[in-house]
């Protein structure tokens, strides 16, 4: 009985396995017959299945057996049931049946295979709740997707390993893709109870079934990926839904305006977001996600709105807290900056290509010196950073070549009801990095143009009331400039102020989102040349739009970075 399976078949005894195979070709198809309704149920189709043949009953000698997937090489999955009703995965391959079972399953179910032998499933676990599963390599890991509070089921899954099931919720069954190690919800349009998404090939096209009020009806979705960002793009914005799960959208946005938006997927809460860089190839908008639980982080690899890959780079323990991002290797990459909380040590951890090339140690500062920033503070351009003295408002430059402190410059002192807001180059000078404070008491904004390490000048621009707090700095109107964000907290509204030459020179509304959405980041798109511009922009964007629990440090250096 596939007691755990959701839809029509919930509480279905299946029933009359065949195998129908067109002779030497070897070209089947699998296919069940669900007593509760007289029909026949076509579940898998393999790529060279043409005319001609004939019926071969598929019988696997320890019990009842249901044939539930094939590949191109005639290799067949499905599950038995012992004589006590419980039901075992199989692989039928080369005339012969292999069994296996999910470790401490009561029940294991093999739904698909594709041509590298990767198996998707449904395991029981001894509280009775199913769980989807791949088995690759002899090594099996479950697959829930995070909205699945009743259930998770992987049902096929395509020579890209990218997975399709179904998962259940309070209100029923969904379909789902698991691709680039995000989940995203497939539910037919026209549905009005539930989705099953069963089966996925290597162009992307899905089938399944959706229900109606009166009958179940099959689909087919062709899911392309999202379309590229639309001439005028100049930035993205990436904001996470604050749900039972992190959904992740990408916005795109030109002259002041959002022009488009799509979904990149979701993941478990337990996994939040730490930044955004040029972590693989030439884009900035490489998206790093950091485990609140193990301290792991996963980069995911953004180019034209679609999430192209991921790659686990590795686990740090928890008193590492995010500084900031820079070319501190000097070698054109984003590189992330840690420190640790109990002693202020500060490690440089070098990527590339999505792998941690290197993570040298280059010092250690007094805790009551906090991260302001990284920038082009030295004209060298470079990725420098700046730390500002919590007790006495100082602030000083820490030039940073190589991944080695090449100096440092006492820059000043200003008042501490003024609070670090962003970087940027504000002034228009060419290659400059700029700061922006807020003063947290009249919501005034005043900008300090740094030069050669060294304030060169100040301007006042204006001020906005405090329930508009500070988003980000990002090239909103133009390419390459250094607009600043605000969102109201109390309505999710985004607006954008211009600034040029020290000056505000224009604000738009770009619209409002629900509070339920925070800020992840932003970069500039097309990713700007400069090494020191990376450093700026990512920086500066990524990690102060209180997006990520894994940010607390950095949160820590302006109130006026809530949300």
């Amino acid at each position: 009985m596939l007691v755990k399976l959701l839809g029509e078949i919930l509480t279905t005894q299946l029933h009359a396995r065949y195998k129908w195979d067109r002779g030497a070709a070897k070209s089947s198809l699998v296919f069940w017959r669900a007593l509760k309704r007289p029909s026949t149920h076509l579940l898998s189709i393999n790529a060279r299945c043409n005319s001609g043949g004939n019926f071969a009953t598929l019988a696997e000698p320890s019990g009842t057996t249901i044939a539930f997937g094939i590949n191109d090489a005639g290799q067949i999955v499905g599950e038995f049931e012992d004589a006590n009703g419980h039901g075992h995965g199989f692989l039928y391959s080369g005339g012969a049946f292999t069994n296996f079972d999910f470790p401490s399953a009561t029940d294991t179910f093999a739904f698909g295979i594709n041509n590298a032998g990767q198996i998707v499933g449904q395991y029981v676990d001894a509280s009775g709740h199913g769980h989807g599963f791949l088995y690759s390599g002899g090594t099996f890991t479950t697959l829930d997707d995070p909205l699945g509070t009743v259930s998770t089921s992987a049902q096929g899954i395509n020579d890209a390993g990218q997975i399709v099931g179904l998962y259940g919720d309070a209100s029923g069954a969904h379909g789902f893709l698991y691709s680039g190690g995000f989940y995203t919800t497939l539910d037919d349009p026209f549905t009005t109870t539930d989705t099953d998404a069963w089966g996925i090939n290597d162009a992307g096209q899905v089938v399944g079934l959706y229900a109606d009020a009166s009958r179940n009806h099959g689909f087919l979705a062709t899911l392309g990926p999202n379309a590229p960002p639309p001439a005028g793009t100049t930035a993205d914005m990436i904001l996470r839904a604050s749900r039972a799960v992190s959904q992740y959208e990408v916005y795109d946005i030109g002259g002041n305006s959002i022009l488009a938006a799509y979904s990149l997927g979701q993941v478990g809460n337990d996994w939040t977001f730490v930044g955004l860089g040029g972590f693989f190839g030439s884009d900035t908008t490489d998206m790093i996600l950091r485990n609140s639980n193990t301290g792991g982080f996963q980069v995911y690899d953004i180019a034209n709105n679609n999430i192209t890959g991921a790659a686990f780079l590795g686990a740090i323990g928890m008193e590492w807290q995010l500084v900031g991002f820079g070319n501190f290797s000097s070698l054109g990459e984003t590189d992330m900056m840690l420190r640790n909380t109990n002693t202020g040590g500060i490690e440089v951890c070098d990527i590339r290509n999505n792998q941690i090339t290197s993570v040298p140690f280059i010092g250690t500062v007094g805790l009551d010196w906090q991260f302001s920033g990284v920038g082009n503070f030295s004209g060298r351009d470079e990725s420098d950073m700046l730390l500002r003295n919590l007790s006495t408002g100082a602030l000083e430059v820490y030039n940073i070549s190589n991944n080695q402190i090449t100096g440092a410059a006492f820059i000043g002192t200003i008042g501490l009801d003024w609070q670090f807001s962003g970087v940027g180059n504000f002034s228009g000078v060419p290659g400059e990095t700029d700061l922006l404070l807020r003063n947290g008491k009249t919501g005034g904004l005043e900008l300090y143009d740094i030069n050669n390490n060294q304030l060169t000048g100040a301007a006042f621009i204006g001020t906005v009331g405090l329930d508009w707090r500070f988003a980000g700095i990002a090239p909103i109107r133009a390419a390459s400039a250094s607009d600043l964000v605000l969102r109201n907290v109390n309505t999710g509204a985004f607006e954008v102020y211009d600034i040029a030459g020290n000056t505000l020179v224009g604000a738009a509304s770009l619209g409002g989102v629900g509070l339920d959405w925070r800020l992840g980041g932003f970069a500039a798109d097309p990713p700007t040349d400069n090494s020191g511009d990376i450093g700026q922009l990512v920086q500066a964007m990524a990690g102060f739009g209180g997006g990520s629990a894994d940010t607390s440090n950095t949160v820590l250096l302006g109130a006026d970075t809530s949300q």
